[in-house]
């Protein structure tokens, strides 16, 4: 995962299929799938963020490294 220079957060095509996986989003809604994504905080040189589905109420927490460029 990395920040783009406007702030919205890319993931990988690996990183998005599982995080659609975990929450469980069915391949009819990948195009513009329920999901919020929030960051819980940053510490000790890692980012935390909070992935809900919005239908179905169920959350992951993704937990990524800082790596300056």
């Amino acid at each position: 995962m990395r920040i783009d220079e406007d702030g919205n957060m890319e993931l990988s095509a690996e990183e998005n299929q599982s995080l659609m996986d975990q929450l469980e989003i069915r391949p009819k809604d990948y195009d513009d799938p329920p999901v919020e994504i929030e960051c819980e905080g940053v510490e000790g040189g890692a980012a935390s963020f909070r992935a809900t589905n919005t239908q179905t109420g169920k959350s992951v927490v993704l937990v990524f490294d800082i790596v300056e460029d």
